[in-house]
């Protein structure tokens, strides 16, 4: 009878460590793969409505991601409208006193947001809209550097022995935005060099060793009237197709 149940209790321990398995992540067994999001205003979900200028987590494309995903997933939002991916911009609105203590450049915030969420499994990024504003004076070349180092840290920073708590690097999945057909005078004049950041973005992607999806494949303009934001519609095809690219990525 003993060696009855030990045989039992053998087969139900293998059971549960295969299924365990198929559940783990960066984090370990059990743990949901967790991808943050990090973005501007298209991530958080800006809209011109009257009245309510954000689409609700359900509209915004991560959240269709995660409801695309399902629970064995966490998707964890981190999108900042005028969120550059390397200019610094402190023109937010803020009172004079406090002014200075918003900077939208992503850049100096990716670290601590990354090292405030690990365990993460992959860290998506889009972003270099904003930075292609008028008032930056940059290229398509220069604004693809800026995402370029943003991937750069992330694969060269994390130390799992002392900085990581024991977590390895997550993966990069590098979105180029949408194209825009701005009709404001901040972007106007580059609409034309947003067009070059999808093909710039890949090469960049291929050349880092890290995941690529052009979301102008998707999305060929913003469908909200400044010719910059996404209609629900729109943040629903991008979720999608982030979606089908996760699922793809070996990520247990």
């Amino acid at each position: 009878m003993f060696k009855k149940i030990s045989i039992i209790l053998t087969v139900c321990l293998l059971v549960l460590g295969t299924c365990a398995s198929c559940f783990a992540s960066m984090g370990g067994p059990g743990e949901k793969i967790r991808i943050m999001c990090y973005g501007d205003s298209n991530t958080w979900g800006f809209t011109q409505r009257p009245g309510v200028k954000r689409w609700p987590s359900d509209v915004r494309w991560p959240g269709v991601l995660q409801k695309e995903l399902g629970k064995e997933y966490t998707i964890i939002e981190e999108g900042l409208s005028s969120r550059t991916a390397g200019e610094d911009n402190y023109d937010n609105g803020l009172n004079e006193a406090i002014q200075y203590e918003l900077n939208f450049n992503g850049r100096p915030t990716l670290m601590p947001l990354i090292k405030s969420h690990i365990p993460l499994d992959v860290v998506v990024i889009m972003l270099g809209t904003n930075d292609i504003k008028v008032r930056f004076h940059k290229t398509p070349a220069e604004v693809t550097a800026n995402v370029e180092k943003l991937v750069q840290m992330i694969k060269l920073s994390c130390d799992p022995e002392k900085e990581w708590y024991g977590y390895g690097v997550p993966k990069i999945l590098v979105i180029a935005p949408v194209p825009v057909m701005a009709t404001k005078n901040s972007f106007a004049p580059k609409n034309a060099a947003s067009r070059e950041l999808g093909p710039l973005f890949k090469e960049m992607a291929a050349r880092n060793g890290v995941e690529f999806l052009d979301a102008g494949e998707y999305i060929k303009v913003p469908g909200m009237p400044d010719g910059i934001h996404l209609t629900a519609e729109q943040h629903r095809i991008l979720g999608m197709a982030v979606a089908a690219k996760i699922k793809s990525m070996d990520l247990h």
